[in-house]
């Protein structure tokens, strides 16, 4: 059964959802800022004795993304226990508003992340991710690919001509996953993209929407596509990184880190796709400076291009360079 986006419902006004944090609807110097965001609205507050938050205002029909407000707070709260959150300040439901305490640090230019010791260090810090105790709420690809390609369907948008390959590409994935018989199902983030990754002499980690017990190898896949307007590490990189979390590294490793590669896009590319179909519906508005459209078909025409083929002499690009797999 299909499910259709849902009309339009207004997002919260940023006044409306300050007079709901509690002791702030009265504060005279009280100051924000816009610091943007695609699924959300994301604020600075100052105030004069407490110092500086985040308020995220969230937007209506998240669920269609397969985000769970309460799943994420315990997420986010359990990260933030051992350093590698932002502090939950306040958490307003239904709709899942959020305060968190403001970190100074900033992403790192792709340069300096792209230095081993950088790179080690973001490792480290994913792998606490992993090591923490269970996560409530669960983060498949393979199933979020299938519930945004029925609500794609569902608005009439037009899949790529390819499209029946990535699906079948994914079930193989999925069989291999599967048949992994190591402890792949962890804690995990499920969405390290770069400007989700503060650094402040340690590592601290944003956006906790996605974040669900998981496949370890998802989040080292997005570790690889960080900079995913720039491109994938390249082959040594991308061996190191599985030298940090591993030390040694074995052939199925590879394998299981390519497999997630072409998962990370995948669904990047269909998120880009349900998106899309939501501004079309009416159920989301546009953002500014971004095409969810375009953004989708790039990646369809390009990465999943590369890692579409699934064979032992499967070829990725790095740097314009082929490197057999």
């Amino acid at each position: 059964m299909q499910r259709a986006i849902q009309p339009t419902v207004k997002q919260a006004s940023l006044k409306s959802v300050l007079a709901r944090v509690p002791g702030w609807a009265k504060l005279r110097t009280l100051k924000t800022k816009p610091l943007g965001g695609l699924t959300n609205r994301n604020y600075l507050v100052s105030t004069a004795r407490s110092g500086k938050f985040v308020l995220r205002i969230s937007r209506p029909n998240v669920e269609l993304l397969g985000i769970d407000r309460k799943a994420e707070l315990a997420a986010l709260t359990a990260a933030a226990e051992i350093g590698i959150g932002p502090e939950v300040v306040h958490f307003l439901l239904p709709e899942g508003h959020l305060v968190t305490r403001y970190i100074s640090g900033k992403p790192w230019p792709v340069e300096t992340y792209r230095q081993p010791a950088n790179l080690r260090q973001v490792v480290k810090t994913v792998k606490r991710v992993h090591e923490l105790p269970a996560f409530p709420g669960a983060f498949s690809p393979f199933r979020r690919v299938e519930s945004y390609a029925d609500l794609v369907k569902a608005a009439g948008i037009p899949f790529p001509e390819d499209f029946d390959e990535f699906l079948e590409k994914m079930r193989k994935v999925e069989a291999r996953q599967q048949a992994d018989d190591s402890t792949w199902l962890k804690p995990c983030h499920n969405d390290l993209y770069s400007m989700n990754m503060l650094a402040d002499g340690e590592i601290r980690l944003l956006d906790w929407e996605f974040a669900g017990m998981g496949d370890l190898y998802f989040d080292l896949a997005e570790l690889v596509y960080s900079y995913d307007n720039i491109g994938p590490l390249d082959f040594e990189l991308e061996e190191f990184l599985l030298e940090c979390y591993f030390r040694t590294v074995k052939k199925s490793h590879r394998t299981r880190l390519r497999d997630m590669e072409f998962m990370v896009n995948l669904f990047s590319a269909m998120w880009g796709l349900v998106n899309h179909a939501q501004v079309i519906q009416g159920s989301l508005p546009k953002a500014k400076g971004f095409d969810y459209l375009e953004f989708a078909q790039s990646i369809f025409n390009g990465p999943l291009q590369i890692l579409l083929p699934d064979d032992s002499t499967q070829r990725r690009l790095f740097d314009g360079m082929e490197v057999l797999g």
